[in-house]
């Protein structure tokens, strides 16, 4: 296995790093990055950021917005968080198995103190029935990456100023906020670990994930960022992480409003219908998918506004490819009863 540390606090680079060695790199074993960024909010690909973020708050607040390629819902991030990503060859079975990447980042927290975090849900880390971790995956060219947040040392009053959370989803976690449902790991960890920075956090994981006791023990797996790469990355947040058309998106209008949470996620959907027939479609929600869902959209324009008729269009496609763990007559019943 190799690592990378990132040097930069902007999750726009952070990001754009992660794509450019998942998509432009070649590496003969498993690569783990690890990144810290100032205050900002990730939303996942599919999200419509209007809905989800306080957008004046952020404004004022100096809260960089951006969006991943990666599905799955918003989160917030401050210098008290440490990201991880976990690149390797892409495999169809392991793809929403969050556990698989998850569960040495769990031992190791165990080590530390923090007995009692464990994976729960699709796609959380809890201790105390509290979520101090969200992951998300993204495959491409045969190659995914499954990265997640760490909530060490987080402002957690700063997530519910910021974030603004449909009711259905806080109503299917059993919580009326976004407070109240997350936690940071510092006050669980063993006496020792209660000042740790969350530079010391990540040095900590990485030799975990080493089996190693000192850094000096791992530098020859650590692959370090070259001018050329440093140029590529400053290319991808020019055109995307930093980009207003990819961050935000276009927001059409609609005359209909679908939304409902599956054991999948969330799912909303946009439509406008005219002469009983479909004619724009936009579809959001904190759902992982293998591919596009523009594709999906793009099917259904044109299709009648009925049941029978868009099941007939969605006939050729594998709704899992879109929608993972949301069947396909419940998509259909989604977009019309």
């Amino acid at each position: 296995m190799y690592y990378v540390i990132m040097p930069s606090q902007d999750i726009r680079r952070n990001l754009a790093t992660e794509q450019y060695l998942l998509n432009q790199r070649t590496f003969d074993e498993p690569l783990v990055l690890f990144y810290i960024q100032k205050p900002c909010v990730i939303v996942g690909r599919n999200q419509n950021v209007r809905a989800e973020v306080d957008l004046k708050y952020a404004k004022e607040h100096q809260v960089m917005i951006t969006r991943r390629l990666s599905g799955g819902g918003a989160v917030y991030d401050d210098l008290g968080n440490l990201s991880f990503s976990f690149v390797v060859n892409a495999d169809h079975a392991s793809f929403g198995n969050f556990k698989l990447f998850t569960q040495p980042i769990i031992e190791a927290l165990h080590e530390m103190g923090a007995t009692g975090a464990e994976v729960s849900g699709r796609n959380d880390l809890m201790i105390d029935g509290k979520k101090f971790s969200g992951n998300a995956m993204y495959t491409k060219n045969k190659k995914m990456y499954s990265h997640g947040t760490l909530m060490l040392d987080v402002d957690l009053d700063e997530v519910s100023r910021v974030l603004t959370v449909s009711e259905k989803k806080l109503a299917s976690k059993g919580t009326k906020s976004v407070r109240s449902r997350v936690t940071n790991l510092k006050p669980y960890l063993a006496k020792e670990y209660q000042d740790i920075t969350t530079e010391a956090f990540r040095d900590k994981l990485l030799l975990h994930l080493f089996s190693a006791d000192t850094m000096e023990a791992i530098q020859t797996h650590e692959y370090k960022l070259t001018q050329a790469d440093e140029q590529a990355i400053d290319q991808l947040v020019a055109d995307i992480y930093a980009n207003d058309a990819w961050i935000f998106g276009e927001e059409p209008k609609y005359t209909i409003k679908r939304e409902e949470k599956f054991k999948g996620g969330l799912i909303e959907a946009n439509i406008s219908i005219e002469k009983d027939r479909i004619t724009a479609i936009t579809i959001y929600g904190d759902y992982f998918s293998q591919k596009d869902t523009q594709e999906v959209a793009d099917l259904l324009i044109g299709c009648k506004y009925a049941p029978e008729a868009i099941k007939q269009v969605l006939a050729p496609i594998r709704i899992d490819d879109y929608f993972a763990n949301v069947t396909k007559e419940e998509f259909v019943q989604l977009l019309v009863d």
